[in-house]
């Protein structure tokens, strides 16, 4: 009964052992330090509602707010360098399930050079969008005048040499679901 006993006791030690690693080895996954949300072109109550525009010259900016949520500055990229130029991206969901990535198109750059804006414990970066014939959508987007989507923005950075040498946080940070009105033209 007592090796019965001392057997139960080594199983528990060892589940316990595995069960810690596994949360050492994901405190290993750094958090983001960041928030990520969205302020629509228009917010009124019904029955317009909040609403964002996309048309091929002159729809109306709404914005993507990054806020450092750490206790620590944070560098992120400036959008006009190639490093920061697709760092924020939207995926849009229509009624009918269909999910759909918004992303600046590809860009030559004949002057770069990596840059970046310091954020401060607290504080924000606001890239004003403005989704005209500079942004792309994967897969195409049918022009539909008026139409419910569900919204989400992302703030991706992917790791390079530049970005750890200028010490530039890397990963991924979605906001929340945002539902508004796409209105295109």
């Amino acid at each position: 009964m007592k090796s019965v006993f001392l057997s139960f006791c080594a199983v528990l030690l060892f589940l316990a052992g595995c069960n810690t690693q596994k949360k050492d080895a994901s405190s290993n996954i750094r958090k983001s330090p960041f928030s990520v949300s969205i302020v629509p072109e228009t917010s009124r109550g019904e029955p317009f509602g909040r609403t964002i525009e996309m048309a091929q010259e002159g729809p109306r900016d709404f914005y993507v707010v990054l806020t450092n949520v750490s206790g620590d500055t944070q560098a992120v990229w400036e959008s006009w360098n190639s490093w920061g130029y697709q760092t924020v991206s939207l995926e849009l969901m229509t009624g009918d399930g269909k999910k759909f990535v918004v992303s600046r198109r590809q860009e030559d750059f004949t002057r770069n050079f990596s840059s970046t804006f310091l954020i401060e414990p607290g504080e924000h970066q606001v890239y004003a969008i403005r989704l005209d014939n500079r942004w792309e959508t994967h897969p195409s987007l049918l022009k539909a005048g008026e139409t419910a989507i569900t919204l989400k923005a992302i703030y991706e950075v992917r790791p390079t040499p530049e970005a750890a040498q200028s010490k530039v946080w890397t990963g991924r940070s979605e906001s929340r679901d945002y539902k508004v009105q796409l209105r295109q033209w």
